[in-house]
C-alpha cells in the first residue's frame, strides 16, 4: 500500500516538473525555428511528424530543410516551410534570392538545429540564420555552430526526445531569452 502511494507521489511530481518545464519554455520562447539537414528523402517522414507536433504548440513556427543528397525531386511546399537543396546556390556558393530573403526575413528566439556532419552549404545556412540561441545535436566542427548541444558527439538523438530534454534543461539552466 505504501509503495503504491509512493509511486503515485513520484509520478505526480514528475508530471508537475514536466508541466513546469513546458510552461517556462513557452514563456521564454515566442518565436522558435527549426533547421534540418537531411541526406535522403526517406528521412522526410520523421521530420514531417516532428514538425507537426511542434506546430501544435507554435502555430507560427518556421522550418528550413536543407537536402544534402543532391536535388530533391519534389520539394514539399507549405506556408511554414522552405525546403532547399544545391539548386538554391549558384556556381560560386552564393545563395539564390529565395533562400537569401528567407534568411533575412526570419529572426528566432530559439533555433533547433538538427544537422550532423554536413557540407559547406549546410554550415553556411546554419551560421546565417539569425537566432538568439541555437540548440542542436553536437557538431563535429572546429567552430561551434550551436550554443547548446545535447547528446554525444556523432550520435543523433530522436527529434522528440531532444525537444523534451531541451525543455527540461531550459528550466534547470534558467535560460532567459526574453527581457
Amino acid at each position: 500500500m505504501i509503495e503504491k502511494e509512493t509511486e503515485q507521489l513520484v509520478s505526480a511530481t514528475k508530471d508537475n516538473d514536466i508541466a513546469d518545464s513546458d510552461a517556462y519554455f513557452k514563456e521564454q520562447v515566442k518565436k522558435p525555428g527549426l533547421f534540418f539537414c537531411i541526406d535522403n528523402p526517406g528521412e522526410w517522414g520523421d521530420v514531417e511528424a516532428f514538425v507537426r507536433d511542434v506546430l501544435h504548440e507554435y502555430p507560427s513556427l518556421k522550418v528550413l530543410v536543407y537536402y544534402t543528397g543532391g536535388k530533391m525531386e519534389s520539394k514539399p511546399v507549405a506556408e511554414h516551410l522552405l525546403v532547399t537543396d544545391k539548386r538554391d546556390f549558384d556556381l560560386f556558393g552564393r545563395q539564390k534570392p529565395a533562400l537569401k530573403s528567407w534568411l533575412a526575413d526570419h529572426h528566432f528566439d530559439l533555433l533547433l538545429v538538427f544537422a550532423g556532419k554536413e557540407d559547406k552549404h549546410g554550415e553556411k545556412i546554419m551560421m546565417e540564420i539569425n537566432a538568439r540561441l541555437k540548440a542542436g545535436w553536437p557538431q563535429e566542427s572546429e567552430e561551434p555552430l550551436v550554443d547548446i548541444s545535447l547528446g554525444k558527439a556523432g550520435e543523433r538523438m530522436a527529434y522528440g526526445i531532444f525537444y523534451k530534454q531541451l525543455k527540461s534543461y531550459f528550466k534547470i539552466l534558467n535560460i532567459k531569452l526574453l527581457p
